[in-house]
């Protein structure tokens, strides 16, 4: 995850994060503070896979951990977290006949929330902000032929072979909240049988051979 402020298989949630924070005061009414990062767990680049949470198969409605940002003003502007996307245009990861249109993407809302710690105990405490924004989703590439044997079925990046694909998405903020240095992430998003409301599985994408990318 990275987490910015002004001068943060399967459709799954990434063990990465980053945030983003106001580090300094407007000097004009038309001059932005820069945004800094206070917390950075995904680093640069952007690997082509990482371990990662899948939602649907393991029954996971809201997934996060607690971070300590960096010093300065919290001011919070961006949060970015990065999925891990399974699901193929046609076929399946696992049948090893995935095959994606370059670029193809499905759409899908997911919600940041950060809370507080708890005063006592494990758990989360009060909520601090809560945002559900959509975002395109890629699919994971095709399967390629440099990957044999154990990695067959997996989509090639140049050097790995890996199952699902890494994707950065960036909630933005436009209200002003400002974060304690202590705070505690969480991910949730639907899918066919779970979070909050869960889609079901008479949705137009379940009754494809490849499923909704949101599950997978």
């Amino acid at each position: 995850m990275i987490i910015t402020t002004k001068k943060m298989g399967y459709l799954a949630l990434a063990t990465s994060l980053a945030i983003g924070i106001t580090m300094s005061a407007l000097t004009t009414a038309d001059a932005a503070p820069p945004s800094v990062v206070v917390y950075d767990s995904i680093g640069s680049p952007v690997p082509g896979n990482v371990p990662s949470q899948p939602f649907q198969a393991q029954q996971t409605s809201e997934f996060g951990d607690r971070v300590v940002l960096a010093a300065g003003p919290r001011n919070l502007t961006s949060v970015t977290v990065l999925m891990s996307s399974w699901g193929s245009e046609s076929g399946s990861w696992n049948l090893g006949d995935c095959v994606t249109t370059p670029a193809a993407t499905f759409n899908h809302p997911l919600t940041l929330t950060l809370y507080n710690p708890p005063s006592t105990g494990l758990g989360v405490g009060t909520t601090i902000v809560s945002s559900t924004q959509t975002f395109d989703i890629p699919f994971r590439p095709s399967a390629s032929s440099s990957c044999t044997g154990v990695n067959a079925g997996k989509w090639f990046d140049g050097t790995t072979c890996f199952n699902g694909f890494a994707t950065p998405v960036t909630f933005t903020f436009d209200v002003t909240v400002q974060l304690p240095s202590d705070v505690i992430w969480g991910i949730s998003f639907n899918t066919s049988g779970y979070g909050a409301s869960p889609l079901g599985y008479s949705t137009a994408c379940s009754m494809t051979p490849q499923g909704c990318g949101y599950d997978a």
